[in-house]
């Protein structure tokens, strides 16, 4: 279970980044270079990607949660052919144990609040990224409601898509008027 909860990660991440609409937000700075807009967008993601998460208290929890399912499904015995108290049936019992240890796995993943944490660590890697960004001289600007319509338009990964973000990212008007100014 341990081994599989970086690929969940990932899965769920990649999973509602494909499902994810025209993003509100982006970053650009004027008069940029394809070649280097590309080359920093790059570098500042990998540096996201490779943030070590995994002592934040968020990860701890799932890590805790993970190690108490592992304990739960460990526990569990095969069953018998006859009862506990030896007078019913063992499906019976088998049924009622099912139940039992499914109740107890909800609560721990319940507990654990996952989409809450992997909502955080989300964030995590992102303000990474953005810090990389801004130390770049990267300025975040908001996306109109015009250009977000053109973007869904646009298939992810494209070149179309990347031009059309890029054109947007190293105009300096573009910059100017919809800068993002932050909350303080």
């Amino acid at each position: 279970m341990r081994r599989l909860f970086p690929v969940s990660l990932l899965l769920v991440l990649a999973t509602r980044a494909l499902a994810a609409p025209a993003p509100q937000e982006s970053w650009g700075k004027a008069g940029i270079t394809l070649t280097q807009y590309r080359q920093d967008a790059l570098e500042c993601g990998l540096r996201g990607h490779y943030t070590d998460v995994s002592q934040t208290d968020d990860a701890q929890a799932l890590v805790k949660a993970s190690k108490q399912l592992d304990a739960v499904t460990s526990g569990a015995s095969a069953p018998s052919t006859t009862g506990a108290s030896g007078t019913g049936p063992a499906m019976t019992d088998s049924v009622d144990q099912a139940v039992r240890y499914a109740a107890q796995q909800q609560h721990i993943v319940d507990s654990a609040r996952p989409d809450l944490r992997f909502r955080n660590i989300k964030k995590t890697l992102v303000a990474k990224d953005e810090q990389c960004l801004m130390l770049r001289g990267y300025s975040k600007f908001r996306l109109t409601d015009e250009q977000r319509r053109q973007l869904r338009h646009l298939k992810v990964g494209s070149d179309e898509r990347r031009n059309y973000l890029y054109g947007l990212a190293s105009n300096a008007a573009v910059l100017q008027a919809q800068k993002v100014t932050e909350q303080p």
